[in-house]
């Protein structure tokens, strides 16, 4: 286990990970597709629901905040299996006992009596008993269970084309909670958003997106902006530091890189009337959102909309197409980001330093040293992070007069010391020694994880002369400090930490402060360290960290 936090990782799922929820830090798996599911499934049919009721099966769990049920089904039609009965028990967990504490959530479905659902079922010992597939959800919380738009069989028709059928029949509905049910599964199973899937062609889909952004109610409108332009990293400020570290050169510590195949399918086929709608009576936060939604779209004819909407009297447009302006690096007036970076308004100050970062500007990098010490917070963390996504080449002057940022200092020290870390051994010790890291931070490898790996890096790269010579020595104290108990000191997250030291010193031959370290680590550490110190004497050869 290396260095890192769990700050953030809702958004892992991009990069093909299992989400982890920051309360919660449970692995979530990804939701699967149609054919999938069907291939779990021993039953598959429509139903109408006729009540449920708490049930007892061995089969679940004891789970607090969550019972077993029995949702008593009436057979519409069956799409796979068979059912020997017109009726039959759907066991599943719902919400129930004992109050939830924060941790695990399991599978569980809410049925409404009377209401119709597309059910995926597992068959159980009883025949008029069936199970949900799963314990544990999917990032797809309701996956297994579809509501229904109708009553209507759909007889004659593939699964998919009946899900097809349900979910698009919700988008007509007159109850917008049941619309933006239709809009949230079509996306998902489109590959919208970061999800995989592609059960559904995702033009045909934005296609039946498109008529929502006309919709009368203004929280259909939001969702069907975000639904089509969910393919981009500029809808959330949640995404930045992944896509920062996609595009920059620099050090943006603990963050995996955005798919950068991903286009928004969305924003250029519909950019018209997501320009439309910035240009409407909509408010504000509407019209700075179907801006947002047009991030990477690209599409030439939008940089003269956006170099309107930067001057737009609400800040919150204002923001959002200042921020866009980093799609167009080469074409974009550059003094409308200069302005913004002075604006009053901490929202365009903060989109300043986001388009300078996305838009990897560099000659508008030295605005970032100034608003790396906004009094806005937003503004403050969106400047470091952006001046980080740069190579040092280009904001290595700035990180060093910034060494000891009351804020930041320690990411930027990181960044300076990824390279060569002799410069900053006194920093980096500094760092490890009391755990620095940013209050006003947005996640990543935690910097006294970061400060730890520069110096083992660049001990390790150092001859054995040197290390006996003790020309070193302050760089091993440094890295030795989580082993000491020291008070606010980190201490080792793995046993790789230490292990990989100890194979270090016995490779370069330091004999006797091996021994001592080795001695520190079996009283300090809380499990049995010397059954991986053994290992490295066996073949210290294999421990070289990679």
């Amino acid at each position: 286990m290396h260095f890192s936090t769990l700050v953030g990782w809702l958004t892992a799922v991009s990069l093909g990970l299992a989400v982890i929820h920051s309360v919660a830090a449970y692995p979530v798996g990804p939701a699967i597709s149609i054919d999938e599911l069907t291939g779990h499934a021993d039953l598959i049919c429509k139903v109408e629901v006729i009540g449920t009721k708490l049930v007892e099966d061995e089969w679940f769990d004891k789970l607090p905040g969550f019972l077993p049920h029995a949702t008593e089904m009436k057979i519409i039609s069956v799409y796979q299996g068979k059912s020997e009965h017109e009726r039959f028990f759907f066991h599943h967990y719902a919400a129930g006992g004992k109050a939830r504490a924060p941790g695990y959530m399991p599978q569980c479905y809410e049925f409404e009596a009377g209401r119709s659902y597309i059910v995926f079922a597992k068959a159980s010992s009883n025949e008029r008993i069936y199970r949900q597939i799963w314990k544990s959800h999917r990032s797809q919380e309701d996956q297994g269970v579809v509501l229904a738009a109708s009553k209507e069989p759909h007889t004659g028709e593939s699964i998919k084309e009946v899900i097809w059928r349900e979910l698009s029949g919700h988008l007509k509905s007159k109850n917008d909670k049941e619309v933006i049910y239709g809009l949230s599964h079509l996306d998902t199973l489109s590959g919208g958003g970061y999800q995989k899937l592609n059960d559904f062609d995702r033009r045909e889909v934005l296609e039946a997106f498109a008529p929502l952004l006309d919709h009368s109610s203004q929280e259909v409108v939001r969702e069907a902006i975000r639904a089509i332009g969910s393919r981009n990293p500029y809808l959330s400020s949640d995404y930045a530091p992944f896509w920062l570290a996609s595009i920059g050169a620099g050090e943006v510590h603990g963050f995996g890189k955005w798919d950068r195949s991903k286009t928004n399918l969305g924003g250029q086929t519909h950019w018209k009337k997501l320009a439309a709608i910035a240009d409407g009576q909509a408010p504000a936060e509407i019209r700075s959102l179907a801006i947002k939604a047009l991030g990477r779209a690209e599409v030439p004819q939008l940089l003269s909309h956006l170099e309107r909407w930067a001057t737009e009297k609400e800040p919150a447009v204002r923001a959002s197409a200042v921020f866009l302006l980093a799609d167009f690096p080469q074409q974009a007036d550059k003094r409308l980001i200069e302005s913004a970076a002075g604006d009053k308004q901490a929202v365009v100050r903060a989109a300043a330093a986001q388009a300078i970062g996305y838009g990897q500007f560099q000659q508008q990098v030295p605005l970032l040293a100034k608003l790396i010490d906004d009094p806005d917070l937003d503004v403050a963390r969106a400047a470091a992070m952006s001046l980080l996504s740069f190579s040092l080449e280009s904001n290595r002057d700035i990180l060093e007069k910034n060494v000891r940022h009351a804020e930041y200092g320690p990411l930027f020290v990181n960044s300076l010391a990824t390279k060569d870390a002799q410069p900053y051994v006194d920093q980096l010790s500094d760092i490890i020694r009391h755990n620095r890291q940013p209050k006003n931070w947005w996640g990543g490898r935690v910097p006294w994880g970061v400060s730890w790996e520069n110096l083992f890096r660049y001990a390790q790269r150092q001859t054995s002369e040197k290390l006996k010579a003790g020309e070193l020595d302050k760089v091993l104290d440094a890295l030795e400090i989580p082993s000491r108990g020291l008070e606010n000191a980190p201490t080792y997250y793995s046993s790789s930490e230490p292990r990989d030291l100890y194979a270090l010193y016995v490779q370069k031959g330091l004999t006797e402060r091996a021994g001592s370290f080795r001695a520190a680590c079996k009283k300090a550490l809380p499990y049995d360290i010397d059954y991986y110190f053994k290992m490295v004497d066996e073949n210290p050869a294999l421990y070289q960290r990679n």
